[in-house]
């Protein structure tokens, strides 16, 4: 199909199913509502290329940085998949990169989870309600059908004798294999004259400035 045949006519606009419509027979919230859309969805893609380069920008920075140490005191900084940190002179900033594997679970889960279910049928009802809670949201996945790695690692922290509970561990971890690794470069800034840091966020969800409800 070429380009002219994509071509919206003049006067019309092309709803999501993909049908043309009178521009004068849209209401005017919903043309309101796909201006708005529009244009904060164009400012979030330049802002995300914005981080994209920053990401590569710091990585090559760091990277750099290894490698000149590495030429001058001939050793090995990090390397191309260690953690390192580095801080501005006065300590003010702290850029951190870090290297986190990536996890994912086998079919050996659903055992894990059928005993850990079998741990809380065995204790008395009165003792289990915390640990159902804990289960259940280890277990519950995420809007888009994601496991919760976070939360089903932490059930491995808790010293549990219970056999159901160390079978239910041991299954657990047969089920976890690693992807790979994924890099992440964090920063942040001093609080005053502590020793103490705060994260400068670079994600949406961690940014301040929204309502509070």
């Amino acid at each position: 199909m070429s380009h002219t045949e994509n071509k919206i006519p003049d006067g019309y606009m092309k709803n999501s199913r993909g049908d043309l419509v009178l521009i004068e027979k849209i209401k005017p919230l919903d043309l309101l509502k796909d201006q708005a859309a529009i244009a904060l969805a164009k400012q979030a893609q330049d802002i995300h290329m914005s981080l994209v380069k920053f990401k590569r920008m710091a990585l090559d920075d760091i990277q750099h940085l290894i490698k000149l140490g590495a030429e001058k005191y001939d050793v090995k900084l990090g390397g191309d998949k260690g953690n390192i940190s580095i801080s501005s002179y006065d300590g003010r900033y702290k850029i951190q990169r870090v290297f986190a594997d990536r996890i994912s679970f086998g079919l050996e889960i659903e055992a894990a989870k059928e005993l850990f279910l079998r741990y809380l049928d065995e204790v008395t009802a009165g003792a289990n309600d915390d640990a159902r809670a804990l289960i259940d949201g280890a277990f519950r996945t995420t809007r888009g059908g994601s496991l919760r790695t976070a939360e089903l690692l932490r059930l491995l922290s808790y010293d549990i004798k219970h056999p159901n509970w160390i079978q239910a561990c041991e299954a657990l971890k047969d089920s976890i294999s690693v992807d790979g690794s994924t890099v992440y470069v964090r920063v942040s800034e001093r609080m005053n004259d502590s020793d103490k840091y705060r994260p400068i966020p670079l994600d949406i969800a961690a940014v301040g400035g929204g309502y509070v409800r």
